[in-house]
């Protein structure tokens, strides 16, 4: 099974910016996005703040894109995807459900809903304690079958940088008491830090990506019977770069990192999997 995922998107409004600027956001977008689903995958994920700000434009622009691939994608809502229209209308446009278990032979998958709703203030993550009850119960009845876990914010003090102030799922929600009710291996994934990282706890492997102007990089999540591979695919050039560039340097509500992307261990990883007898 494979499954093709790409970090913070931020695909932004232009509708007051230069036409030069406009026409790159235009060519960036449909390139990354022509690569990404050119990707041999059983799923196409996106891990949150797809759009800049959640304006409607960004919304229908975005989706108009990815709808001429027809492919099974699954969005999980980042904080930046809510700072405009309400939630029922993004779900509407995106024609998405929120918190998902797809169950197949290798693995379940879920996507998880951290972020909240048109909150300027804080953008950090949360759970209510409905889903922490029914992500128990997936995580229990899952047994030793693989689960892997998309979502936008990460687990706190996980991954790089999740142990600051809205940088994860807020210490008060106790999601890691949840996760090592586990059996077998689980694979947590999320964005919002705009920073490759990837670390193990206990059985956990927690995996955060990048954003997407910073690095065009996506990654690609390979699970056979013995082991999971992540992948880092890095379909960038001098031209998509210099349009990231322009891009970034031109939107409000993003700052381009140059020091997201990680090294090698924290982009890449191979994951035996363990047999509980």
């Amino acid at each position: 099974m494979r499954i093709a995922i790409f970090g913070d998107l931020h695909y932004p409004s232009m509708i007051h910016k230069d036409k030069e600027v406009k026409e790159a956001r235009d060519e960036f977008y449909a390139k990354f996005l022509q690569s990404f689903f050119e990707i041999k995958a059983d799923y196409y994920v996106s891990l949150g703040d797809l759009t800049n700000f959640g304006k409607d434009d960004e919304w229908h622009e975005v989706y108009e894109i990815i709808r001429k691939y027809d492919k099974p994608f699954i969005h999980t809502f980042g904080n930046h995807d809510l700072y405009g229209i309400p939630r029922v209308e993004a779900l509407n446009i995106s024609n998405m459900k929120q918190n998902i278990s797809i169950e197949t032979d290798q693995v379940n998958l879920i996507s998880l809903e951290t972020a909240r709703d048109h909150n300027h203030e804080d953008h950090s993550g949360y759970l209510s304690d409905e889903q922490l009850e029914w992500l128990e119960d997936e995580l229990v009845q899952s047994e030793e079958k693989l689960v892997v876990i998309l979502a936008h914010h990460p687990v706190y003090d996980t991954t790089a940088n999740s142990n600051y102030p809205y940088l994860s799922i807020v210490p008060e929600v106790p999601i890691i008491n949840i996760l090592r009710k586990k059996k077998g291996n689980g694979i947590y994934i999320n964005g919002h830090n705009h920073k490759d990282s990837i670390e193990t706890i206990d059985n956990w492997t927690f995996v955060q990506t990048s954003a997407v102007l910073d690095d065009q990089s996506i990654r690609l999540l390979e699970i056979d019977d013995k082991e999971i591979s992540i992948q880092s695919i890095h379909i960038g050039n001098s031209e998509l770069r210099g349009l990231a560039e322009i891009i970034g340097s031109n939107m409000n509500h993003f700052q381009l990192n140059p020091l997201g992307i990680g090294t090698t261990p924290n982009r890449e990883k191979i994951i035996r999997k363990t047999l509980y007898v």
